[in-house]
């Protein structure tokens, strides 16, 4: 079992080794996954910052993110055919002029795409070789393969001699002194101004050479490897060479202020003039290109206003593109040119820089080659059994005879940094060398030595020349049995650690621990667990690194909170590495690219493959300042890099822009649904979301940026959500769907992968309308019929109520005159009779309580339809009446309990109310004197507070059990039209019969 652990713990830590990807080109390359599906021709940028290309199929325009063909774009003119166009060239005034194998032909601001007539409109050949513009961007230079060269005004006419060319030119530039030249295969020419033929040079062989002007206005003819003097009667004079001869090959060349740029075939050189009087071209630096499909090269190279680079070959699919400039970013080559996965850097004591790899083994590098290839140390391996990886170091003679104290993937290693030779220490208490251990660390302040690992947390002691696990005397271990993946002393005796459920500041001295976590209390309650990393500023606050969060920040005041997340333009949560520069900004390795972060602003930069990291991927714990110059090296699963901050590129000259492309309003009906382009000269759209168009997408572009797919945008409406900025992330696309009626602005800016904002921000008028049924006015309304409907229903009602009361009173006072006085005579004649004995006295005595009990109902009836007792005080009348009249008949002890009553008892109740409160209560006092005890009292109590209640309670056993009957489900139903609870049952030594209506 213990053996299956190992293999396991080794298979997470080879993980970065075997996730490296296909080797990503050197040389900081960035390629282009949409541009590189095409096969490309040429490739240009126009003033709006938007790339068009011309490829074997035609012309399409590029935002970065979405490719479009001009066919699409196009609204008046007939279509482009499907041929390839060898040459774009864009105007100032924001003309397109198109060179394909069919013709000649112009894109305007306004869409319409139109062909021109060509040098010799009746030559078999209509290709178009080579399109320029003079340099007083005032006439367009034509050149029509095998036919020749003529100029045309910016209105797309012919204008002066043909100058004839009996080969197609591979490139026609006009000079800045007013000439013009033209390359071809066999020779490079130049005319003058007024079209004269002044001078021509033979090409050297296959090389054809491309003319550059010097400082001082002289030409030169160059080569990928020298630079050719243009002297009188055809010669050439050498006059500067930096690579050999045999290598010499025909250029592409990009002519600009400080130096022309060479395209060879495995790099792009950068040359510069020397000074003094006589300036000659020399190499400033070499860049290696990416490697190419095929042998055969056909390559070419563009820059755009950004200080880009663009490199493509016409004879095969793929482009790419970099900074012009040397990388600040150098990625170190491994042994053979592979990839190597890193984890560990330091300084030996030789100077040399030691790299521990985690396929490779240990590695060095020379002193004085800070970008030399590593070298395996063949002398330097780790025991048998170990992975060949070295988590830590400490460079110091500290551990027994003077070696190095190190940790392996498991044990406790002593590194001889002369010798390479390692071997394993038994830790104390432990019967092997494996503990699984993550970092290693040294206490600057008390020299300690602590390292971390998956069982606890250990520290060196010199006296016994080993590690064992840290104690508190009494106390026993603090952090027994928990991961701890980083350790960082913070100079007062405490430690910081990073283990997988947060972070914990233990006391060494007492063992008390403050832990920080997603389950600390409120003030440090924060989304650190999967803590790997940790870095302590000087100012007292701690960085941490998560696995799944982002960066997090303790302040010295105990506080915590999360600091860069995803939704603030991290790459991704997971923060492997944290290293500081001394311009105050923190490195930060993520599994997504390296980031600079300036904590005092906010601003953070993303730095990729496209910028010189061999991989976008870092590894923990592989991120080390180089102590000889500064640098930081940051290790990652595909090799070592080396970062020099104080070389970061600023600002471009072309500041990037924010541009919308397109939009599309999603409609019922296709023609409203199509997608609609924007030109360069249209205005911005005002948008309009409505019932038959519940929805617009916008899609978005930053022009002059190096890799716009990490471009980051936000986006606003005013007039909504308190005006706050929303996050898009690096999706260039907007959704606006769902706001509520309304006129609204919607704000959009963006900022480039390093934080760079753009020098605009896209304001869009929005107009939201609904359905008839859901604007504003409708619901007015809607709401005035409905107070109108309810105050006219209520009217009613009230009339309704006021026409019922009256007849209630009308009857009650109709039955109380007249069928009441007749019953009272009635009554009074049976008692004069009985009083008599003029008939049988069982007769009488009947005829007596059948006229009782006939005048008490209609008293009854009378009080139940009389409007003007419709309140608590009528029912309680009638209570305490009814209950004195049956204890006078019965004899019984009848108690009435109103202790819980209001003092005022004018309250209202509804008619229904009153009157089945009060029959339930006639029929829960019969049934109590029929089936109680005889003798026994009998409690009636009513209570009203927040609903009213009534009970009937007999003292003493029932004589009987049941209670079904009539009189139950009579009172039950009552009950049920009340929407009240009814109870009946036993209670201590009686029954009861409860009523609760609510209020």
């Amino acid at each position: 079992m213990k053996a299956r652990g190992l293999v396991l713990w080794l298979l997470v830590l080879l993980t970065p080794v075997f996730s490296v990807a296909a080797p990503v080109a050197a040389g900081g390359w960035l390629p282009d996954a949409v541009l590189g599906s095409l096969m490309l021709r040429t490739l240009v940028q126009t003033p709006d910052g938007l790339i068009w290309v011309g490829t074997d199929d035609g012309v399409y325009r590029y935002d970065g993110t979405q490719l479009i063909s001009i066919n699409a774009l196009r609204r008046t003119g007939g279509p482009l055919p499907t041929v390839p166009c060898n040459n774009l060239l864009p105007l100032p005034d924001g003309q397109l002029w198109l060179g394909t194998d069919a013709g000649l032909y112009c894109f305007g601001t306004d869409g319409q795409l139109r062909p021109l007539p060509l040098p010799v409109p009746n030559n078999s050949s209509r290709s178009i070789g080579a399109l320029a513009l003079s340099p007083d961007s005032r006439r367009v230079w034509v050149e029509q393969d095998h036919v020749g060269l003529r100029a045309y005004t910016l209105a797309g006419q012919p204008a002066g001699q043909l100058l004839p060319l009996q080969q197609s030119s591979n490139n026609v530039w006009p000079a800045p002194d007013g000439s013009l030249w033209a390359v071809t295969a066999q020779d490079v020419r130049r005319f003058s101004a007024t079209g004269q033929l002044v001078g021509l040079w033979l090409q050297r062989g296959r090389t054809n050479l491309q003319p550059v002007y010097d400082p001082v206005g002289r030409p030169w003819l160059l080569s990928t490897s020298a630079a050719y003097r243009a002297g009188p009667q055809g010669q050439l004079i050498e006059g500067s060479r930096w690579g050999s001869a045999a290598q010499e090959e025909s250029p592409e060349v990009l002519r600009r202020p400080d130096g022309p740029t060479v395209l060879a075939r495995e790099q792009v050189q950068q040359l510069e003039w020397t000074t003094g009087p006589d300036p000659r071209p020399r190499l400033r630096f070499a860049l290696p290109l990416p490697p190419w499909p095929t042998a055969g090269w056909s390559g070419h190279l563009r820059a755009d206003r950004a200080g880009h680079w663009w490199v493509f070959d016409t004879g095969t699919r793929g482009c790419w593109h970099r900074e012009a400039t040397p990388a600040f970013i150098q990625a170190l080559p491994g042994p053979g040119g592979k990839p190597y996965s890193v984890r560990s850097s330091v300084r030996l004591p030789d100077g040399r820089l030691l790299v521990s790899s985690y396929v490779s083994g240990l590695l060095t590098q020379a002193r004085d080659s800070p970008l030399a290839p590593l070298r395996r140390w063949n002398n330097a391996t780790l025991p048998d059994g170990n992975a060949p990886i070295l988590m830590g170091i400490v460079p110091a003679p500290l551990g027994p005879e003077g070696d190095w104290l190190a940790v392996g993937a498991y044990p406790f290693l002593r590194f001889n940094p002369v010798t390479g030779r390692i071997r394993e220490m038994i830790a104390a208490d432990q019967t092997q060398a494996s503990v699984g251990i993550l970092c290693l660390v040294r206490d600057a302040t008390t020299g300690r030595i602590w390292a971390g690992t998956r069982i606890g947390l250990y520290w060196y002691d010199p006296a016994i020349q080993t590690f064992r696990p840290f104690k508190v005397p009494g106390l026993g271990s603090p952090m027994a049995g928990r991961t701890v993946e980083a350790v960082c002393p913070d100079g007062r005796g405490q430690l910081w650690l990073a283990t997988p459920e947060g972070v914990e500041h233990l006391n060494v001295a007492t063992g008390q621990r403050t832990s920080y976590g997603p389950t600390a209390p409120d003030s440090r309650r924060v989304a650190v667990d999967g803590a790997r990393c940790l870095y302590l500023a000087p100012d007292g606050r701690l960085w941490v690194g998560t696995r799944a969060h982002g960066l997090a920040l303790i302040l010295p005041t105990g506080a915590a909170r999360l600091a860069l997340t995803p939704g603030q333009g991290l790459p991704n949560p997971s923060v492997a590495t944290i290293t500081p520069s001394p311009d105050g900004a923190l490195w930060l390795g993520t599994y997504q690219g390296l980031v600079r972060y300036l904590p005092s602003s906010g601003q953070l930069a993303v730095f990729t493959t496209a910028h010189g990291l061999a991989s976008d991927e870092c590894n923990a714990c592989a991120a080390y300042v180089d102590p000889q110059d500064g640098s930081l090296l940051i290790g990652g699963v595909a090799g070592l890099q080396r970062i020099y901050p104080d070389q970061m590129p600023g600002r471009t000259a072309a500041p990037p822009q924010l541009l919308l492309t397109s939009y599309t309003a999603l409609s019922a009906s296709a023609e409203a649904s199509r997608t609609h382009y924007l030109l360069p000269h249209d205005q911005l759209p005002a948008l309009q979301l409505a019932p038959n168009m519940p929805l617009v997408d916008l899609h978005l572009a930053l022009s002059n940026v190096l890799d716009p797919t990490r471009a980051r945008y936000a986006y606003r409406v005013r007039g909504w959500l308190a005006d706050r900025w929303l996050g898009l992330g690096t999706t260039p696309q907007l959704r606006l769907q769902g706001l509520p009626p309304g006129s609204y602005t919607v704000e959009i800016r963006g900022e480039t992968s390093q934080g760079v904002p753009t020098t605009n921000v896209l304001r869009l008028p929005l107009t939201v309308t609904a359905e008839w049924w859901n604007r504003p006015l409708t619901w007015v309304l809607a709401a005035v019929l409905a107070v109108l409907g309810v105050y006219w229903w209520q009217r009613g009602r009230l009339r309704q109520l006021q026409r019922e009361n009256e007849l209630r009173a009308r009857l009650a006072a109709n039955l109380h005159d007249e069928v009441g006085s007749l019953l009272t005579r009635v009554t009074m004649q049976a008692e004069l009779l009985r009083e008599f004995q003029q008939g049988p006295a069982p007769r009488l005595a009947t005829l007596v309580e059948d006229s009782r009990a006939a005048a008490s109902t209609v008293r009854d009836i009378i009080w139940s339809v009389d409007a003007d007792a419709d309140n608590l005080a009528a029912l309680v009348d009638r209570i305490r009446d009814h209950l004195d009249a049956t204890s006078r008949a019965t004899g019984r002890v009848l108690l009435f309990d109103d202790r819980d009553l209001p003092t005022l008892l004018d309250l209202p109740l509804p008619p229904v109310v009153r009157q089945h409160t009060y029959l339930i209560f006639k029929e829960a006092l019969t049934n109590a004197l029929k089936y109680s005890r005889p003798g026994s009292d009998i409690e009636v109590a009513l209570r009203y507070a927040n609903e009213l209640e009534l009970s009937v309670t007999n003292e003493g056993e029932a004589t009987v059990n049941s209670r079904a009957g009539q009189g139950m489900r009579n009172m039950r139903h009552r009950a049920q039209l009340m929407r009240a609870e009814l109870t009946a049952g036993p209670v201590s030594d009686g029954w009861q019969v409860q009523l609760r209506v609510p209020a």
